[in-house]
């Protein structure tokens, strides 16, 4: 009979812990169940928002790579561009300094066509006054060699 007795208190114990308990549990559970529900509301919006940022990283990404294609276009057409100029500037310059060169070389030659025409002037008149000397007389000879320096002059002038 002990055993009925405390069989009863027990189911009768168990009842009346079983009513606030049971809103204590499910409660507690419920609200559980809600954080669990709120938190992968707020992991499904995060979700979402990585989603969109990465879309837009990926839109940026790509105008960027295009922008720098555009900018390494640019840059090859203006290097291209400046090679050009660059050659058509050498090629002036070695044209410049070769008509330079050309006309130094001209000034050269007319100078030492000038000393040969004059060592030849005065090469003419030494071989004149000797000759002149030994084949006419000294007074003759002299105005001789004045006509003949004066005649010259005016042929070198």
């Amino acid at each position: 009979m002990l055993e009925l007795l405390l069989l009863v208190c027990l189911i009768i114990l168990v009842v009346l812990i079983w009513k606030p308990a049971k809103k204590a549990v499910l409660g507690a559970l419920d609200a559980r169940a809600e954080k669990i529900r709120s938190d992968l509301d707020e992991a499904q919006r995060l979700h979402e928002e990585a989603k969109a940022l990465l879309a837009k990283y990926q839109r940026q990404l790509g105008e960027g790579e295009a922008l720098a294609a555009d900018i390494a276009a640019q840059a090859e057409v203006q290097r291209q561009r400046f090679e050009a100029k660059m050659r058509a500037d050498f090629e002036l310059a070695v044209k410049r300094r070769t008509d330079l060169a050309l006309e130094r070389i001209a000034q050269e030659e007319g100078r030492a066509l000038q000393d040969v025409r004059g060592r030849a002037a005065d090469l003419a008149i030494r071989a004149t006054r000797r000759l002149l000397d030994e084949k006419v007389g000294a007074g003759e000879a002299q105005s001789l060699i004045r006509s003949a320096i004066d005649d010259v002059k005016r042929k070198l002038a």
